[in-house]
């Protein structure tokens, strides 16, 4: 189950941001496109992606998890093939919108939403080992397309991306799953409140009773910042390194600093969350991003651009784990697909929205300083509005 979950996480970079963007200058050449068309398009295939998640994740709960996982691979395949084969705009929107939604969606949705059901006293370890296939494609994926895009080209790189999928990677996750018992609809029934210091939810909710929930709303900021801060960052970096008066080399190299704290924080929160819980981490794990920012404002010292990256990696590589194990913790396991689809494309719409608005402070006459200082007040306030949610959790389990 732990290596069917890194698997999923792995694979699905071949619908995240850093994969296909590696392929965007082709793609604009040869579609004709300028970067605002594209990036308008790559947007609402997000958003569409986004609002069709809500939808499609909510089937996790009711579907035969070997047959759902075959689905979403299918879908990533035909996507990869879409863009091999697009001769018009629309196909190649409609191929996007694949990847976003099977890729970036649906397959990390399914291994985190599985890891937290089929294990229940060791829920953060197998999330973390879960999470570490995004890191490691992150690291070993954009060097194999890049060789991929020179020597092959960019539409028979998707054709090879289409065929490492149906012909390796799903038959690898339908082995995996030989064992499972295969019953994502009925997990079992919920625990009492307490098991040591491990707090268990009292109760499964279903989606509309969390809507309902003010704890739902005082704990989404704290789950939106540290994606909607990092998006927005990254995504106007040479903003920000001629602001600064870096080369970009050095921020570039600086994502080394992100990955080694991301990777290293995910394996460690884990054990912590199995002991004493997700929901009671949320107070303290956006303090060190708050920090990370705090340096970004302050600083202008190319080393300045590393304690960022390395701060900003540790709560991005807690938030990894975290934030599956808290709707468990929180509101049980039986409808855990339905939540975590729903917060997950909540998420994926603040991330689409950050760069706007980054990019809208900037053309307003605002400085990657203010920016980055305003950004750590709003995180240090969203992480203080976690605590009110820890006084309701206590009343509801009370």
């Amino acid at each position: 189950m732990l290596a069917f979950g890194f698997l999923l996480t792995l694979f699905s970079s071949f619908g995240q941001t850093f994969f296909i963007s590696l392929s965007g200058g082709h793609i604009r050449e040869e579609f004709g496109l300028s970067n605002a068309s594209f990036g308008l398009l790559y947007s609402v295939a997000t958003l569409g992606s986004a609002t069709a998640l809500i939808w499609a994740g909510r089937w996790l709960d009711t579907a035969n998890l070997r047959h759902y996982v075959a689905a979403v691979c299918l879908a990533l395949t035909a996507a990869c093939i879409g863009m091999a084969t697009a001769g018009h705009v629309a196909i190649l929107g409609l191929s996007l919108f694949g990847l976003r939604l099977a890729g970036q969606g649906l397959m990390p949705h399914t291994a985190m939403t599985t890891m937290a059901r089929r294990f229940d006293t060791g829920r953060g370890t197998a999330l973390s080992i879960a999470a570490l296939g995004h890191p490691t494609g992150e690291a070993l994926l954009p060097t194999l397309m890049v060789a991929a895009l020179a020597l092959l080209g960019w539409r028979t790189a998707w054709s090879v991306c289409a065929a490492v999928l149906i012909l390796a990677v799903l038959p690898a996750l339908l082995l995996l799953l030989r064992r499972d018992p295969g019953e994502a609809a009925a997990p079992a029934p919920a625990a009492p409140l307490k098991t040591g210091d491990r707090p268990i939810a009292a109760r499964d909710w279903t989606r509309a009773e969390v809507l309902r929930d003010p704890r739902f709303y005082l704990l989404l900021p704290a789950l939106l910042a540290p994606g909607f801060i990092n998006t927005g960052v990254f995504f106007h970096q040479i903003a920000l390194v001629e602001g600064k008066g870096w080369p970009l080399t050095v921020f570039a190299a600086s994502f080394a600093f992100y990955a080694a704290t991301t990777i290293a924080t995910s394996l460690s929160v884990g054990p912590v969350i199995d002991r004493i819980g997700a929901v009671r981490l949320l107070p303290f794990y956006l303090l060190p991003l708050a920090a990370a920012l705090t340096v970004l404002s302050l600083s202008d010292a190319p080393l300045g651009a590393a304690a960022f990256m390395a701060l900003a990696g540790i709560t991005a590589g807690m938030s990894a784990v975290m934030v599956a194990a808290v709707w468990a913790e929180l509101y049980g396991t039986r409808h855990l697909g339905a939540i975590r689809s729903m917060s997950v494309s909540i998420v994926v719409l603040a991330t689409a929205l950050s760069p706007g608005l980054f990019g809208w402070l900037l053309d307003r006459g605002g400085s990657f300083d203010g920016i980055a200082m305003g950004s750590a007040v709003g995180v240090l306030a969203a992480g203080l509005l976690t605590v009110p949610a820890m006084r309701h959790r206590d009343r509801h389990a009370s």
